[in-house]
């Protein structure tokens, strides 16, 4: 059944995207005109190319949005909101609002910019649009900036139930695999103490459980709890923070630990609407008793890419670990736990309407443990560095019954080779989750 849905689910988007495709194709290519019209600065030619696609057919967030700009551009403020309201109704709501802001300020018509950067602010955007609307409502009126600097929080509650058919991570030469379902929940909120996105020091708070009804001894629950400093700079955000992790396996406390963290996000990098995110992440861990083999520090670096053409979200991600632990010695067997890890994960995401969505992902993840594991085997003691390569595959969709209100459905793969044999094992899971965002 999870391998009949996958496919269906795949084949569904693939022949949505082909049918688009065959059904606009004289479209798609003056659009694509367009765009080149326009990077090359001629803006009346890019009119006339999207205009065009427009009129055989061609509807989407993508060639709005563009049009819009091109009409700004020309100074026809007038056709440029008309376009940009078209985009209201969709996920690009603060973007919209946002430039209809700029066009209402072209006219020098300040009430109804002030409202459209009010708006802004109101519709749950990226910290870069919040910045850009508060500075420039601070600009129209300087009286509002307390207004519009004031202390902004959000919160995210997701509950999921699903199913998983390994949660013992058995290998694949065991007699029989554990399953089990499970319950998710994930609760986090962010809270500016001090200042707001432009300049500020923030909070964030997350709890994460998993519990397995019937496999109690695989139940895990974790609480974070970060402060950083944000600040804008010209390409993008600036943070730099400290935090702490506290973790429970089965009820039974795991580990403590304390985080040093650092970070930039800039935008349009390298092309225009793209985001680039990377992060730095100095970890130092506090096993409680039963656990002292995990003592150390773990060193991590994220890279990630981001880019929206059209109806399509493409994101690459890269992540770095360095593990430096204390390692288990059993006095028979001795066990490295500080691996270093390099992955590679990729997603595309697809907007069949402002509601539905579909996406896939894969991943690939390899493992090198630095100090040797020494092992009794039938033929006596082996020695042996570990090296494990993870792959992982996914696919599911999204409805969004309203801006804040979600429901996904989740079906992922994951399949690690390592050269000891015990390590190497195949997971799958499907998971439903509901999605609520303040």
């Amino acid at each position: 059944m999870r391998r009949l849905l996958t496919i269906a689910l795949v084949l569904y988007l693939a022949l949505s995207t082909a049918h688009a495709q065959e059904k606009t194709p004289e479209a798609k290519a003056l659009f694509r005109a367009g765009i080149q019209a326009f990077n090359a600065g001629e803006l009346d030619k890019a009119r006339r190319f999207l205009e065009s696609a427009a009129s055989k057919g061609l509807s989407s967030r993508s060639l709005n949005y563009n049009l819009g700009v091109v009409y700004y551009k020309l100074g026809l403020h007038e056709e440029a909101e008309q376009t940009f309201r078209t985009l209201i109704p969709t996920r690009q709501k603060a973007l919209a609002y946002y430039n209809i802001g700029l066009t209402a300020l072209a006219r020098e018509n300040r009430d109804s910019a002030k409202k459209a950067f009010r708006n802004v602010l109101a519709s749950d955007p990226d910290d870069n649009l919040i910045s850009l609307a508060t500075r420039q409502l601070e600009r129209l009126e300087p009286t509002m900036h307390a207004a519009a600097s004031q202390k902004r929080w959000a919160g995210l509650i997701s509950v999921s139930g699903g199913y998983e058919d390994n949660v013992a991570l058995f290998p694949d030469t065991a007699p029989e695999k554990l399953d089990s379902g499970f319950v998710e929940t994930l609760a986090a909120a962010s809270y500016y103490l001090y200042g707001n996105s432009s300049a500020g020091l923030r909070s964030d708070v997350k709890f994460f459980s998993r519990q397995y009804p019937s496999e109690h001894t695989f139940d895990l629950q974790v609480i974070q709890a970060d402060a950083k400093w944000v600040q804008k700079i010209a390409p993008g955000m600036i943070s730099v923070g400290l935090g702490g992790d506290y973790i429970w396996r089965d009820r039974r406390s795991l580990e403590r630990r304390a985080r040093l963290t650092a970070g930039i996000t800039t935008l349009n990098c390298p092309d225009p609407g793209a985001r680039c995110l990377v992060r730095a992440e100095a970890t130092q861990i506090f096993p409680l008793p039963g656990f002292e083999a995990y003592r150390g520090q773990m060193y991590r670096l994220d890279a990630r890419y981001s880019v929206r053409p059209g109806n399509w979200t493409a994101e690459l991600k890269y992540r770095a670990d360095y593990n430096d632990r204390d390692n288990l010695d059993t006095g028979d067997e001795f066990f490295s736990v500080s691996p270093e890890r390099h992955g590679l994960e990729a997603g595309i995401e697809y907007d069949l309407t402002d509601q539905l969505s579909m996406k896939a992902g894969a991943g690939f993840r390899f493992s090198y443990y630095r100090t040797p594991h020494q092992l009794t085997i039938p033929e006596g003691r082996q020695t042996i560095r570990r090296e494990d390569k993870r792959h992982t595959l996914s696919v599911g969709t999204t409805y969004r019954f309203s801006r804040r209100t979600s429901l996904s459905l989740d079906l992922d793969r994951t399949d690690n080779n390592s050269n000891i044999e015990r390590y190497s094992y195949d997971r799958h899971t499907v998971t439903a989750s509901l999605i609520v965002r303040f």
